[in-house]
């Protein structure tokens, strides 16, 4: 009987949380944010409700309806623009709109900007493929579309570009290996990995795995997370704090990957743990010094079962603990 009522009590309390779950979801709609629908295929929404796709494919993402969708080349893989939604005004801008000679051309379409970048390789050619840069309150997202480590890359990094999203198939894109040394030349403040496989495939963990840049920020298909516009220092770290904070992890809930941001004032020992519903320590994310800055950690629960924790931060004799739900 004492275990059927626990059982019972351990189902209402993530029920519970489930529904606040929800309602923080609900909260983030009015935020910026990227969803990573696989491949190359990839959303962006401003906190005003704009909405923009790049290079659509294999998957029918109906939620909303475009403003803009951006076609980095004419691949199959990269150009089903019936996989979305389009409104009656949408722009659709392709790589032979962006590419004027050796020029490229930059749009506005409501609050976002959106520049064309030179995108090539042994499979691409420099004249019919085109990166993209794009930004919007505050934040500059870059878009490869399919190119190898090329030498323009080097004119990215007075950019301070918030997230890259970098292709490495390793096929008809650059391996991960060069992918990590393009990163490192970007400073990107996040690099996330997508064209991970060849089509159909849709994405590779043992790919993303080779990828070592330590601003790697993982996003597998059908997950969405918010942007923020903090850029990075050479550190790795974003830059710049207003003091000590702990942010909502997000996604969540989640399964099984999450990500924290956290910011520190101070230079010192750091710790981010995350504690079970009865206090045992589930994880230790960061146990190590830091430099003031921005942080974004991941946590991958992948072996932890479904339910209720909490995660701590602490630097020095100040500490912040929130709550996140694990749902498998």
């Amino acid at each position: 009987m004492k275990a059927l009522l626990k059982f019972v009590l351990f189902a209402l309390i993530i029920f519970f949380y489930q529904l606040l779950g929800a309602a923080y979801c609900s909260a983030q709609t009015t935020l910026d944010s990227l969803t990573y629908y696989g491949h190359s295929f990839v959303k962006i929404k401003t906190a005003q409700g704009m909405v923009v796709y790049i290079d659509p494919y294999n998957v029918n993402a109906f939620a909303d309806s475009a403003d803009v969708v951006l076609i980095s080349h004419e691949h199959s893989d990269h150009n089903e623009i019936s996989r979305v939604k389009r409104k009656t005004t949408c722009q659709v801008i392709r790589a032979a709109n962006a590419i004027s000679g050796s020029s490229y051309n930059t749009f506005t379409v409501g609050g976002v900007t959106i520049t064309g970048f030179p995108a090539y390789n042994g499979y691409h050619t420099k004249s019919s493929s085109v990166g993209f840069i794009v930004a919007f309150n505050g934040i500059k997202l870059y878009h490869a579309g399919d190119t190898g480590n090329i030498t323009e890359m080097a004119d990215l990094t007075s950019q301070h570009i918030n997230y890259a999203l970098i292709p490495m198939d390793g096929t008809y894109t650059m391996t991960p290996e060069a992918a990590t040394t393009m990163a490192a030349t970007i400073q990107a403040a996040h690099d996330v990995p997508i064209h991970t496989i060849p089509p159909p495939g849709s994405y590779s963990d043992a790919i993303v795995g080779r990828f070592t840049s330590p601003n790697k920020l993982i996003v597998r298909p059908g997950s969405t997370i918010e942007l923020n516009a903090a850029v990075s220092d050479v550190n790795g770290a974003q830059s710049i704090p207003t003091g000590f904070k702990l942010d909502q992890n997000y996604p969540n809930p989640f399964n099984p990957v999450t990500n924290i941001r956290f910011e520190i004032k101070n230079a010192g020992l750091v710790t981010l743990k995350v504690y079970d519903m009865l206090g045992r320590e589930a994880a230790s994310i960061v146990s190590e010094k830091l430099n003031p800055g921005i942080y974004t950690k991941q946590w991958n629960a992948s072996n932890m079962p479904s339910g209720v924790y909490f995660y701590r931060l602490q630097s020095g004799n100040l500490s912040e603990a929130k709550r996140l739900i694990l749902i498998k």
